[in-house]
């Protein structure tokens, strides 16, 4: 008996701390979404709002951010979870990283099921904003900053111009405006010295391009909620099953 209660108390110690590495990492996560939701609200909305009516991207990143402390604050009291060793506390731990796990594949499902939806509301947005360029300044410095190719958008410079091609601005009666030059200014009337891609074109392309990364990370994501929810279980049923051994 004294062998096996000794065998259940590593057996117990080893799970809190394979544990208490998880919390942290999914306090890491936390963080991680919240800055990401971060420079989401203060640098990419710039590039994906280009109809400053419906700021898609900046709702998105309000989202992110939210959620991003939230897991972050639940990683911090996952870990006293853990070294309080209540295994009810640990089971309602559990219970929340399934949730959670329910709402990132609810999320994905959706986001795949409604990328056309997406991708036509983008370029609707980019088009409403180009015919409007030229009165409604709001519209003029979204679309001005999507296609400059001197910006802070270090992570993925768009150097665009129109939806599909600089040719759109004819369509609206416009000239190609200086953002859409390579460099800081040039003769716009010259193909060669601007962006001749669309902002359009180039998003959908990279986004397409990227599709098996971000499925790798889903699913790394995904994984590494279900290995938690796996330990936390271990967990509270070792404890439990300690207790019963003790009063043996």
């Amino acid at each position: 008996m004294p062998g096996r209660f000794q065998q259940s108390g590593w057996t117990l110690a080893f799970m809190k701390i394979l544990l208490v590495f998880f919390d942290f990492a999914l306090w890491v996560f936390g963080c991680a979404v919240l800055a990401a939701g971060i420079w989401m609200k203060f640098e990419v909305h710039k590039f994906l709002d280009v109809n400053p009516s419906n700021p898609v991207a900046s709702h998105v990143a309000i989202f992110f951010m939210s959620v991003g402390v939230a897991i972050a604050l639940v990683g911090l009291m996952s870990c006293y979870c853990t070294l309080s060793g209540n295994p009810i506390l640990l089971y309602l731990y559990s219970a929340f990283l399934g949730v959670v796990l329910v709402i990132q594949i609810s999320i994905g499902i959706a986001a795949f099921a409604y990328q056309d939806a997406i991708k036509v509301s983008f370029k609707n947005g980019l088009k409403n904003s180009m015919k409007s360029y030229k009165n409604v300044e709001a519209n003029r410095d979204a679309v001005d900053t999507m296609q400059t190719a001197v910006s802070n958008f270090t992570f993925f410079p768009l150097k665009c111009c129109g939806v599909e091609s600089y040719e759109d601005w004819q369509d609206y009666g416009l000239p190609v405006p200086n953002s859409c030059c390579k460099a800081q200014s040039c003769n716009t009337k010259n193909p060669s010295s601007i962006n001749e891609v669309g902002c359009y074109t180039t998003v959908v392309t990279f986004i397409s391009s990227s599709g098996k990364l971000i499925g790798i990370i889903c699913l790394a994501v995904a994984g590494f909620h279900i290995l938690g929810l796996v330990l936390t279980c271990m967990l509270a049923s070792c404890i439990n099953k300690w207790k019963y051994e003790t009063i043996l």
